[in-house]
Formats: structure tokens, sequence, C-alpha cells
């Protein structure tokens, strides 16, 4: 983990400006294309919420502006974020699920299957996040194809990314997912997030 030399930042006067607004928020939604991942992948055994989460974690990984958190009034940025998706229970609930990202496709796919098993278990809701700021919040919402979202913040301050994933929807042969992402714009603007999109792209059409 590295502190911003704000000093010599060239994002400093985006900064400065977004960090004063009661809600710096911004929140996209568009689609991707998960043909091979349920197609290819699916059939042999590969969970497409695995995989999914492996693709929007690894093109968070590959983002800094996506691993820069606020701390009062410095920033600082991350060598790496972990996934702390949600995971369904009983009593149509959800529990809070964390682990430690991997780069690689099978250590990652373990991990979170071992994560997951584990969070199933909970009865309660339990925030785990208090004390650590290098997460990145996901959720899945295979039930709806949405085509926009907003996502509860703990306030102004709050620079954890937000992304979530919905139904996959069949067009002529071809498989898409909407995938939104919400960001603290004093960290990022529309051109990081496009980035975010081009590199889950990425990461999704490697799976066979």
């Amino acid at each position: 983990m590295r502190t911003i030399d704000q000093r010599n930042w060239p994002r400093k006067s985006l900064y400065d400006y977004f960090r004063s607004l009661p809600s710096p928020h911004f929140s996209i939604t568009a689609d991707v294309d998960v043909t091979r991942l349920v197609t290819r992948a699916k059939p042999r055994g590969v969970s497409v919420f695995n995989g999914v989460l492996y693709a929007v974690l690894h093109a968070a990984n590959r983002i800094p502006e996506f691993r820069q958190r606020l701390r009062g009034d410095q920033v600082v940025e991350h060598e790496s974020v972990h996934p702390a998706p949600t995971v369904p229970i009983e009593g149509d609930r959800f529990a809070f699920c964390y682990f430690d990202y991997a780069p690689l496709w099978d250590d990652f796919d373990r991990a979170c299957a071992r994560a997951v098993e584990n969070a199933k278990r909970q009865t309660e809701l339990a925030d785990g996040s208090a004390d650590r700021d290098d997460l990145v919040f996901t959720t899945c919402l295979p039930w709806l194809a949405f085509n926009s979202m907003h996502h509860p913040v703990q306030g102004p301050d709050d620079a954890f990314p937000r992304i979530a994933w919905g139904k996959f929807t069949e067009r002529q042969g071809r498989w898409t997912m909407p995938v939104n992402v919400q960001l603290h714009h004093a960290l990022a603007d529309g051109l990081h997030a496009a980035r975010f999109y081009q590199y889950t792209q990425e990461a999704l059409d490697l799976f066979e």
C-alpha cells in the first residue's frame, strides 16, 4: 500500500471538487458478453458465479483508481483489492462473504468455493469490513436483467467500489449480462469505468 502524494497528483483539482459534494458517487450499468462462460465453461462444471466474480475482480485489480481509498485527508492505494460478495442464506436473506483475491483462476475458484460454503452457514448479517478498506463489494441479482442500480453507502467518504451483475439473456446465440459499477467520483471517472468493462470482457473471453 502507498499513500498518494497529493502535491504532485494530476487528479488533485478533481479530487478537491468531488470531496466537497454531499453525494459524490456515480453509477453506470452496461452489458457484457458471457457467451463463452455460459456455452463453454459452464457445461464443464465451472461455476458461473465464481467466473463472473473472478472477471470483475481481475478487472478491478488492473485499475489503480479501483484500488484507491479515502482515509481522512489521505488517499491510499492498495497493491490488490479483495472480493466481498453477498451470498444467499435461508429465509430469502443474504450474508456477507470475504476471501483473498487470487490472480490465477484455479486458485481463485477454490478460494471462492470455500468462502461461499462457509458464508452459507451464517444465520444473521454480520459486517466484517469495519477494520479494512481493501475490499470491493459485489452482489448478484440472477433474477433480473436490470438497466440501472444504486447502492447504499456509509457516507460521502465511502470509497469502496460496488459491483453488481444480473440475469443472463440470450439473443441470437449470444449471451449477455448487465453489470453495474458504482464509484467515488473523487477517485475515478467514466474513463476508469470504461476500462473496467473492457478488462472484465477480456477476462470473460478467456473462459474455455
